[in-house]
């Protein structure tokens, strides 16, 4: 949760904002504990960790005039940063005022990585941050920005439009390489260089991210604005062909709820990491919601409006657009907080790949221990022999495995492609799924008639 002492600060806050303030953000504190999908889980101590990502738009420089963010809308922000254990942000600008602002109100806990700013035209001079708290998750020193080597740059020797970057961290067990992309976004129609660059940027950095989790044996994930139109665009295809898994399900997340632009992808260790839940955070249904159009108007920015000479706006209704669908975005963001929930408590199976099938039989008196004075030795001595009766033996007792607060599958189901569908679809129309069922079905009873102590079956006399 966010620190609350600036709201009692009356240079900042009058008593009826502070009143405002503090109603929001008790609804959005609702909405974030409501249950799955609309909230995000629980943090736990150990038993998970809860990784995000949200592209905060233009944050915040104000270049298109439509703020800054107000000093409440900074409060919200960090109240659905906090939570998270991670998060990935994408388009903080060049001053790092106005993040510092948000840190602070998340409170000394937390801590952030940033890159340099991406110059260019394209890069807008950008940067990339990774936001997390220091109770649950360590810097493992190894930070680094992505470059295209000179064999795959793109078309007229260009590089990404923003660099990717990654850092490397531990949770619990649990060691990961997050990297955030922001990817080149261009033209829609699939034969402009523009999209062409967007699904190049895309290969490029899966391909490379999924050789290195296989050349390091290490937990990588992938995660950011793709800007991904759909779930069967070749955008999706340019993720998911390098071997990355996705969630079983998939969430828009611009705010219209009508664009797949964001998304979370894993190339994990066998048996490591197990997946519990994913979803997006919809804020506009806390803070900044179309009935809230009254208390703003007074400090909607008159450039944007069309305005009565006595101030009031000529058409409410187009008022009322411009305040939801364009200053909203400036206050917040255009794009929603996508996350995923992964179990990382792994230590029992740590536990139990110690445990030897020769021993579960029989039972040896315990290891005799040298002191720290005895002369050191190159292996650990052998158990000491029995004294006295002949020690019978006994079959060593299973161990006791604590429940798990958290349990989840090996790893997320691949999302079914459109061809996989399509092969599905004509399988299924071919008829050759009702044959396989009944083969299938003769099979089984061919398998009871087979099986002994049982008699075949006998017609029934009338």
């Amino acid at each position: 949760m966010a620190w609350y002492t600036d709201l009692r600060d009356t240079r900042l806050f009058s008593l009826a904002e502070r009143d405002w303030t503090s109603r929001r953000l008790l609804d959005l504190r609702a909405r974030l504990k409501s249950p799955l999908p609309d909230g995000i889980p629980r943090k736990t101590k150990d038993a998970s960790i809860i990784i995000g990502t949200w592209n905060l738009r233009d944050f915040d420089n104000n270049k298109f005039r439509h703020g800054p963010r107000r000093r409440e809308s900074l409060f919200y922000i960090a109240e659905i940063l906090s939570a998270f254990d991670i998060c990935a942000l994408q388009e903080v600008n060049e001053d790092l005022g106005p993040l510092k602002d948000v840190m602070r109100l998340m409170g000394p806990g937390w801590d952030f990585i940033a890159t340099d700013v991406t110059v260019g035209a394209s890069g807008n001079r950008e940067r990339m941050a990774f936001v997390y708290d220091k109770n649950k998750v360590r810097f493992r020193n190894i930070a680094g920005e992505i470059v295209l080597p000179k064999h795959a740059l793109l078309p007229d020797e260009q590089q990404f439009a923003r660099t990717p970057f990654m850092v490397s961290f531990q949770a619990g067990w649990f060691k990961f390489s997050l990297c955030t992309v922001h990817i080149y976004f261009g033209e829609d129609g699939k034969d402009t260089d523009g999209y062409k660059r967007r699904v190049k940027e895309i290969e490029y950095i899966a391909r490379e991210m999924a050789g290195r989790a296989e050349r390091e044996d290490e937990n990588f994930i992938l995660l950011g604005d793709f800007n991904i139109k759909n779930t069967v665009d070749e955008t999706m295809g340019a993720l998911t062909k390098a071997g990355f898994q996705l969630p079983p399900d998939l969430f828009p997340s611009n705010l219209l709820g009508t664009k797949y632009y964001d998304q979370i992808a894993f190339r994990t260790r066998k048996d490591e990491v197990t997946f519990l839940s994913a979803g997006v955070f919809n804020f506009s249904e806390a803070v900044f919601r179309p009935d809230h159009y009254d208390h703003y108007a007074p400090v909607l920015p008159a450039r944007h409006r069309d305005l009565d000479s006595d101030g009031t706006p000529k058409d409410r209704g187009k008022d009322k657009d411009y305040y939801s669908k364009r200053w909203l975005t400036w206050q917040m963001s255009d794009h929603l907080p996508l996350w995923v929930e992964l179990a990382i408590d792994f230590s029992d199976e740590h536990l139990l790949h110690n445990l030897e099938p020769e021993f579960e039989k029989s039972d040896v008196p315990a290891q005799v221990e040298y002191s720290e004075e005895a002369e050191p030795v190159s292996s650990p001595p052998e158990p000491a022999e029995p004294v006295g009766r002949k020690r019978r033996n006994r079959k060593r007792k299973a161990p006791k495995v604590a429940a798990r607060e958290k349990v989840g599958t090996i790893a997320p189901a691949p999302h079914m492609t459109l061809g996989e569908a399509w092969r599905i679809l004509c399988w299924v129309a071919s008829g050759k799924a009702d044959t396989f069922r009944r083969q299938r079905k003769n099979a089984r009873k061919a398998e009871k008639a087979k099986a002994p102590g049982k008699a075949p079956p006998t017609r029934k006399q009338t």
